[in-house]
């Protein structure tokens, strides 16, 4: 297992749709990536798909490895790599430090008790009691950045959605989606397939995000590489084949993930366990792999150490400060966004999971898990594949 440099080279999943829209001509946005000019173009983002992922599973995914069917480029999810964060750099552009969403649960407010704990794929408090928080945690208000698709929706592109139901209204999508002309739900593989070739059959100049989660719950349940994830990794595959073979000519299709994914079964610390681990900590939020701690007031240098000696060698344990000096959260992050990253910051290495048996019962038994600083779960492919027809 190898570690991503937090400062690293390589182009960031935020640069992904971006480049897309500006390879179809919307104007004051770089095309990074280089991508040809087309008249339409769909990202089609899987969750858990990581670049090292695909790699080692030729057989499963033929078309995502044929060196004749797509260019691929690697990309960096950026941290945390988790999919409210990545889902958010991805749709505005920018990195989580500058967005504000720096995790899967965090504080909403920083330090604040008052506050609550949002869980960001819910738009929920995270805990026993899920209390919906639209009207508390307004999404606009709470992510201000503009996305991709309002300023493409400005320049009179098309601008398409094609997410599971479920997304449609959510906090989430209210938070990182604005600017669609429209939303198209797509629960099913096949619904998705239909979906994205309508779209790209349009005549009108198209910029659509097309969504599918099942790779990455069969990640979380059974493991990377288990059986049942394999076979949502054909069906992934073989949907990408049909979608190269019908694709009209001057579209293109955007292969992408949030995420790789990492089996945690034999690193599991229970951070329940140890009670040392509490001592002047007033919350613990984030997920397995990166750990939000905030302290109480004077308390952030003991809680720093304690965390240090208690861990080891199984995370590495920033200080706030540091841990947005050594560009974890991106190169800025805004004044307002400092307070919601934990007072210290526990990034998981090799294959540990920093699971909560107590608080967190649901979470702890998940056999997959991503969020920090591996390739394995950094690392994501952007195929490209154009159409001909």
């Amino acid at each position: 297992m190898s570690e991503l440099d937090p400062r690293n080279s390589l182009p960031p999943l935020s640069c992904v749709l971006e480049s897309v829209a500006a390879s179809l001509g919307a104007a004051d946005l770089d095309n990074r990536l280089q991508l040809v000019p087309a008249q339409s173009a769909t990202v089609l983002l899987i969750d858990g798909l990581g670049a090292e992922l695909v790699a080692s599973h030729p057989d499963e995914a033929p078309h995502l490895n044929a060196a004749g069917l797509a260019d691929s480029t690697t990309v960096a999810a950026g941290f945390p790599a988790t999919t409210a964060v990545s889902i958010t750099s991805l749709s505005t552009g920018r990195s989580a430090g500058t967005h504000g969403i720096v995790g899967y649960t965090f504080r909403a407010g920083g330090g604040d008790l008052a506050t609550p704990v949002l869980n960001t794929l819910r738009w929920c408090t995270h805990g026993d009691h899920d209390h919906d928080l639209r009207k508390v945690v307004v999404p606009e208000d709470f992510q201000t950045q503009s996305t991709i698709f309002e300023r493409c929706r400005a320049q009179g592109f098309d601008t398409v959605a094609i997410v599971p139901g479920y997304h449609e209204g959510s906090g989430l999508t209210r938070a990182s989606w604005r600017g669609a002309n429209r939303t198209t739900a797509a629960d099913h593989l096949s619904q998705l397939q239909a979906s994205i070739l309508a779209e790209m059959m349009t005549p009108a100049p198209t910029l659509a995000y097309a969504y599918y989660g099942g790779l990455d719950l069969a990640g979380h349940l059974e493991g990377p590489g288990s059986q049942t994830w394999c076979e949502q990794l054909r069906l992934i595959d073989t949907m990408v084949g049909a979608l190269a073979d019908k694709m009209p000519a001057g579209r293109q299709v955007i292969v992408t993930g949030d995420h790789g994914m990492i089996d945690t079964s034999a690193g599991r610390f229970d951070l329940d366990l140890h009670h040392e681990l509490v001592a002047g900590v007033t919350t613990i939020a984030g997920e397995a792999r990166v750990r939000h701690v905030y302290s109480e007031a004077g308390a952030a240098g003991d809680v720093l150490d304690t965390w240090t000696t208690m861990l080891g060698d199984r995370a590495t344990v920033l200080g706030r400060d540091d841990a947005i000096d050594a560009g974890w959260f991106g190169n800025t992050v805004a004044g307002d966004h400092r307070v919601r990253i934990g007072d210290v910051v526990a990034a998981a290495r090799g294959d540990t999971a920093m699971v909560r048996s107590v608080a967190e019962p649901l979470e702890s038994a998940l056999i997959g898990n991503h969020g920090s600083w591996d390739t394995a779960e950094q690392l994501v492919p952007a195929i490209v594949i154009r159409g001909t027809r």
